[in-house]
């Protein structure tokens, strides 16, 4: 009887696995690609294990094609719920470069393997500050309840795209590009006054070569402002982040 009972859970453990899995894939913190995949597929199953108990059993499509689309449909549904928490991430990275090249750093790029591609040091600072501000604000907790909270919401083999989920999303994504410029402001500001100083410097002494000391005092003018707004920034991405993590749990305790 009990080998029975753990048959009608596998095809449950199965699809709750593949919407966990696109999770994984997209998440800030999870599905960090400095993460190995062992480590990711691990903690993916781990994850299903501890969801297990609270998912009821499900009746397994008739056909092969409704199968393979059931478990599509999972999948996307992990993933898009992974991407939308990691618009924060997106925000404040693309405020990052913007901030690098107003700093005049754009020719120290790195490779960047969350993205797969070349990212700034200012952009890569900008990232460990949200994650460790994301993380000491039990985000990964309150996202991962809300994860479970999925599975009442929007039960297994039922995923679809609904216009609250839409409007969730576009709103959310609004809201990060709305993040990204307050972040970068003070900085696009700043060194438009520096740029209006140092035309004024050289029409009135042309014999200093603006061109020269103006990229050293970009940076360095960038620099103490960057520096000395690191707390405000701070406060900016916190407050941002539990708005993001109150909707988002919101949108999952009720059916989407």
């Amino acid at each position: 009887m009990s080998v029975e009972l753990a048959l009608q859970f596998v095809p449950t453990f199965v699809l709750a696995f593949f919407r966990v899995a696109g999770m994984m894939l997209a998440a800030p913190f999870f599905g960090n690609a400095r993460v190995p995949r062992r480590i990711r597929l691990m903690l993916a199953l781990v994850l299903t294990v501890g969801f297990l108990p609270g998912i009821g059993p499900v009746r397994m499509p008739d056909s092969t094609w409704l199968l393979a689309a059931g478990i599509a449909g999972e999948m996307l549904f992990g993933l898009a719920i992974g991407t939308v928490l990691n618009f924060a991430f997106m925000a404040v990275q693309w405020a990052g470069e913007i901030i690098s090249q107003q700093l005049g750093l754009g020719l120290g790029e790195m490779y960047d393997p969350q993205f797969g591609q070349g990212g700034s040091v200012v952009s890569d600072l900008y990232f460990l500050l949200t994650l460790v501000i994301f993380l000491s604000l039990q985000g990964h907790h309150a996202f991962l309840r809300g994860v479970r909270a999925t599975f009442d919401s929007l039960p297994l083999l039922s995923v679809g795209m609904s216009q609250g989920l839409l409007d969730l999303a576009v709103g959310l994504l609004a809201s990060a590009t709305n993040l990204a410029m307050q972040l970068a402001a003070p900085m696009l500001v700043t060194m438009l006054l520096v740029d209006v100083v140092l035309g004024f410097v050289g029409k009135t002494i042309p014999q200093i070569n603006v061109m020269t000391a103006g990229l050293s005092l970009r940076s360095l003018v960038g620099i103490v402002v960057m520096i000395l707004g690191l707390a405000l920034t701070g406060e900016v991405i916190a407050g941002f982040l539990k708005e993001t993590v109150k909707a988002l749990g919101e949108a999952w305790a009720a059916p989407i």
